[in-house]
């Protein structure tokens, strides 16, 4: 299997960054997310909840390297937003991030690489990096 990072000769020969889907309700989070994304080199792709980001998702023909989403959405949450993600797009890495997630609670429910909101952008910048290092998760199987 070839993981591919930012880091990677294969993106810097095809000269094409990774793709990241941000998912996000909260307008000024998903603005902000996007922004910092896109300033470190990154495409972006954004959706304002789990069934917006399924369409785009599947809208868009290239890869999706990552999948940076909210848990706690309206329609769709990201829990269940990743898993379908994982099981249409094997391979692709997935950051939870929330701000009404915590200790047990956090622990019980997540079972993926999760960013506590809020946050600074150079710690977005480290977990992007850090998740796009490590091996994709696996959808479960039901």
């Amino acid at each position: 299997m070839l993981l591919l990072t930012l880091d990677s000769p294969e993106f810097s020969q095809v000269g094409t960054p990774p793709v990241i889907l941000v998912v996000e309700d909260e307008v000024l989070v998903r603005n902000f997310v996007c922004l910092q994304l896109q300033r470190d080199g990154y495409q972006v792709l954004a959706a304002a909840d789990g069934v917006e980001a399924l369409d785009v998702a599947r809208a868009f023909t290239g890869t999706i390297h990552m999948l940076v989403t909210d848990v706690v959405m309206p329609r769709m949450d990201g829990l269940a937003l990743a898993q379908r993600m994982l099981e249409e797009r094997p391979g692709m890495r997935v950051l939870v991030m929330s701000g009404k997630l915590s200790g047990a609670s956090r622990e019980q429910t997540v079972e993926l690489p999760f960013l506590q909101k809020p946050f600074p952008a150079k710690r977005l910048r480290e977990k992007i990096k850090e998740v796009l290092k490590n091996p994709p998760p696996e959808a479960r199987r039901s």
